[in-house]
């Protein structure tokens, strides 16, 4: 049931995804949640659902071990912003693409917090890539 959640709420941060990319994001949703076993099922709701404010650090953390699992940020925290646009552009106009992708890639001083934030901009913004 929680790695359905996590895909829910990860479907949410991704465009489109294939089957073979679902379970390529099932695969590292699993994988951290071994990481972040106490993660509860409202927490990740909220998170699908835009409401961010009261994401707490293993939220955050669980944001941060899924996208560099999936190639999106490195094992320090950093954004991988031409992996992010060559992968995102496969179902998006690359301009808005890239825009998006420059708007949501901001470093924080904690890797987890630049993880969960990118994951917020991108769900505050995905409209711009319609």
């Amino acid at each position: 049931m929680k790695s359905l959640i996590c895909l829910a709420l990860l479907a949410v941060a991704v465009s489109a995804l294939t089957e073979e990319q679902m379970k390529k994001a099932e695969g590292y949703a699993n994988e951290c949640l071994e990481k972040f076993p106490e993660l509860n099922k409202d927490s990740l709701s909220k998170i699908r659902s835009g409401q961010f404010a009261d994401a707490n650090q293993d939220v955050k953390c669980f944001a941060k071990c899924f996208l560099e699992r999936a190639g999106f940020m490195d094992a320090k925290g950093a954004f991988l912003t031409d992996y992010a646009i060559e992968r995102l552009s496969l179902d998006h106009e690359k301009s808005k693409v890239e825009a998006l992708v420059q708007q949501c890639s901001k470093a924080y001083e904690d890797p987890c917090e630049t993880a969960f934030r990118a994951f917020e901009c991108y769900h505050n913004g995905k409209q711009q890539l319609i």
